[in-house]
């Protein structure tokens, strides 16, 4: 939190009650930002592309991530990123570094994009959200950026799934309706199924 309010930036945290849902804790905190400019960041990731990301979108891309690697924490990394100490390459990691999801840790985009393409709040628990609202973004709102910068990802124990890939079935069975929901009608379709079960 501090690395984020030593930006100079206003920060607000999503929160809801209930098993973990990511569209419930950024609708939530979304209802108490101010600005045109989110980022939207999970809260166990970091990356230092976030401004050229940001910067990109008040240039007028619609959406930008400013990762590609991600570079998982062990314990004790994230100890000392929790200390004080800025994330570094020599930190130990818990697994090599590897792609990460588009859409998914942090991600900068207008209020207008957020508000034509919401994250889905039928995902609840783990898995298949961050790649869905991409889709959604993509077809909706049109192509993103997608920069470099390492993201680093704080250790925490791993939340309930079937898989490594997948938390639950239902997860997944959404998750293939948007990856087959390429036309922006078919999209709008899903969303708007999405927007009256919220």
């Amino acid at each position: 939190m501090s690395r984020w309010t030593a930006t100079g930036h206003e920060v607000v945290v999503g929160e809801h009650e209930g098993p973990w849902c990511k569209a419930r804790a950024v609708a939530d905190g979304l209802s108490r930002a101010s600005g045109n400019i989110l980022v939207v960041a999970d809260a166990d990731v970091w990356s230092p592309g976030w401004g050229d990301a940001v910067d990109l979108v008040q240039a007028g891309v619609p959406w930008a991530m400013p990762h590609g690697p991600v570079r998982r924490l062990t314990h004790a990394a994230t100890q000392e990123v929790l200390d004080g100490h800025d994330p570094h390459a020599d930190m130990d990691l818990t697994q090599r570094p590897y792609e990460g999801w588009p859409g998914g840790g942090l991600v900068a985009l207008t209020r207008d994009a957020y508000e034509v393409a919401p994250l889905d709040p039928r995902f609840v628990g783990w898995s298949g959200e961050d790649e869905s609202w991409a889709h959604a973004l993509r077809a909706l709102a049109g192509e993103g950026w997608r920069g470099n910068a390492p993201l680093w990802h704080l250790w925490h124990p791993p939340q309930e799934r079937m898989s490594r890939r997948w938390g639950s079935t239902a997860a997944r069975a959404l998750a293939s309706r948007y990856a087959r929901a390429r036309t922006p009608g078919r999209m709008r379709a899903l969303v708007d199924e999405a927007l009256s079960a919220a």
